[in-house]
Order: structure tokens, then sequence, then C-alpha cells
């Protein structure tokens, strides 16, 4: 999937780089000027290398609601939204992802490399249910507007703005379908714009017109990283079950009905306990791990490794994300990690680094 607005992000200066197998705006040259737009003003980032699906039929939200981990039931009214998770049997993920309620659809946005398996999967279990699966990723764009000063950018376009976290709505814009879904993509206020590619350039335009940064993937990673945030592709895979990536409460409902997957989930939850967690890691030396170098401590060789990896803006030292046996979790424990050169010693400290702004 290519961006509709790759001449837009070209004349601003974008510096590319692989995200998700796909070619995304790394950074416009200044990293630190589009976090702090992310912080403390506007920034809108092109995510419109997201898999996209539209779910239609009058079966659509109770067969949804057997196959996902989050109670989908809500989204028979239009505006209301979810995160959740596709799970194996296993009880470990096959993707995440939000999910959008309109008049006559549910959207569904999925990282990019996982749309095919998800929409291959929900396709396997209609029998005579009412449900059509559409694969619309070329069809639709997605910008992300993140910051303090977010909501004054929307409301330029006509948008509310006081909305919940998964909530939003649909208007016209320029006579074409607008979506707005609140999300926390920067751990901070956020919302995705979902619109048509034809109109993608002229919702860019008018974003930047209200003052709001263009902002690249480096500036995002720093952010959700600092927030605590793991992304599916990078902090999770199909190894991974949600609980271990301490989506509990913002992927899974404890008390809807059954869901693939959902045996291991309640086991897991009433044990009170995963294995291994995902976890803050702050960095005694500035050097940045790869992915997956292994983490030992000085009484076992191998108690989990990295995921992400960033130089934070906001504490000014390098942190990461990564996953640990839950025996060495606990905030001060002293990890090190297996780094050639040499390795890099690091501390165990809680979720999120920064804690975000929500308001």
């Amino acid at each position: 999937m290519h961006t509709p607005l790759k001449a837009e992000h070209q004349q601003h200066g974008a510096q590319w780089r692989e995200w998700l197998g796909e070619n995304v705006p790394g950074s416009y040259g200044d990293t630190s000027a589009e976090y702090s737009a992310l912080r403390q003003g506007a920034g809108v980032i092109d995510l419109s290398v997201l898999g996209k699906l539209r779910i239609t039929g009058d079966d659509r939200i109770t067969y949804l609601q057997g196959q996902l981990s989050q109670d989908i039931l809500p989204l028979q009214t239009a505006g209301v939204g979810a995160y959740s998770c596709l799970l194996k049997p296993t009880g470990q993920m096959l993707s995440d992802m939000v999910l959008f309620a309109t008049e006559d659809a549910v959207i569904v946005l999925t990282p990019p490399h996982t749309v095919q398996t998800v929409r291959e999967r929900l396709e396997q279990f209609v029998i005579m249910e009412d449900v059509e699966i559409e694969d619309v990723t070329h069809r639709l764009a997605v910008l992300h507007v993140a910051g303090k000063r977010a909501n004054e950018a929307l409301a330029s376009l006509s948008l509310q703005t006081q909305v919940a976290l998964w909530h939003g709505q649909t208007v016209l814009w320029q006579e074409q379908p607008l979506h707005a879904v609140r999300t926390d993509r920067c751990g901070d206020l956020g919302y995705d714009l979902i619109i048509s590619v034809e109109m993608a350039k002229d919702l860019w335009r008018g974003l930047l017109d209200a003052g709001v940064r263009p902002v690249g993937y480096e500036a995002w990673n720093i952010r959700r990283v600092e927030a605590g945030i793991p992304l599916f592709g990078i902090d999770m895979d199909e190894t991974t079950i949600p609980l271990e990536a301490g989506l509990g409460e913002r992927a899974i409902s404890f008390t809807k009905g059954c869901y693939t997957g959902q045996e291991v989930i309640h086991r897991i939850y009433s044990r009170g306990h995963t294995n291994r967690s995902l976890v803050g890691l702050r960095l005694n030396e500035d050097v940045l791990p790869s992915y997956r170098a292994p983490i030992s401590t000085s009484d076992r060789e191998d108690v989990g490794w990295v995921t992400s990896a960033v130089r934070s803006l906001a504490l000014g030292m390098p942190i990461a994300l990564g996953y640990l046996r839950n025996e060495y979790i606990a905030p001060g424990t002293v990890v090190t990690i297996r780094q050639e050169p040499s390795p890099v010693p690091a501390e165990v400290t809680t979720l999120p680094f920064v804690e975000p702004s929500r308001a």
C-alpha cells in the first residue's frame, strides 16, 4: 500500500524509512520539533499504510462479538469504536485492530501486514450469517492527529472533539464522509481521521493550514515508547498473548460470551499472571540495543528480550520496551542487555515512562 500523499510528503522534505514492510516518512528533517508538536502542539501522521476492512450486513455486530476479544455490542450505535485483538485458539494474537461503527458498517484498521490474515480468518466462520467483509485498504486514507492542540485543529474541520476514547463521529467534509475516532496511538490526545484517498490531499492541506505540523514515524515511535504502548509487528507478534503485553484493560472484555481464545485468556486471568510481561527498561549507557537483543541477570542467562529502543526526548536518555520473565519484572531490578560490542546495563521501570496527556 502506497500513501496517496507521497508528493505532499516529498514537498515537506520527507526522509523515507521502512516500517512493517512499508515505506513511510521517517521524519521531515527535525524529529525533535515533530515530537514537540505531538506533545505541546498538534501533529499529523500519515497512517494510510494501515490495512482497512469494511464489514457490512445485519449480523455484523453479533458475528464480530463471537470473534474478537473486546465487547463489540456497543458498536451497534454509530460513532462507537473499540480496540480489540483477533486470537488463535491458543490465546496468541493474530492481530490487533481499531474498530469504528458507522450507520451501515464497521470499519476495521489493522497493521499493514495482517489485513489479509484478519480478512481470511473473519471470513472463515461466516456460514449463514448476513456478513460481508471487504478489503478497502486502497480506497481509504488514515491521518492521525495528536497533541494538546488537536481539538483546535479538528474544530477547524467542524468536528466534535468532546468524545471519549474509542468514540467518534462521521461528518460530511467537502461533501465526502469523514470518520473521526479518538485513539491513543501516541498515548496522548489523538484522533484517527478516515477519508477516501481522493480527499486525502485536501484533508492534509486543511490540517496544515490549521497549524498542524507533519510528523514522521521516528517522532511517533519515540512518543509511543515513552507512553508504553506496544505495536503489533514489533512489540507483539503471533506468539504473544495479549495479557503479556498489558492489553487486558485496553483490548479484552472479561465479561462477554465466547470467542476464539477466550478459554486460555480466562485461565490466565484467573491464575492472576502470565509467565512473562512487557516492561520498561532505562538504559544506563547511550546505546540503543537491537531488536530482540537478549536480556540476562546475574543469576540467569536468558530472562527476556528487547523489542523497541529509542532515545527519549522527554527523559534525555535511552529507554526500551522488552519482555521479562515475571520473576524479574519488579521496578529497580538490574538486568544486562547482551549487545555487541559490549553489554548494556539497564534497570526495570514501570510503564509508562512519561505519563500521557489525554485531556
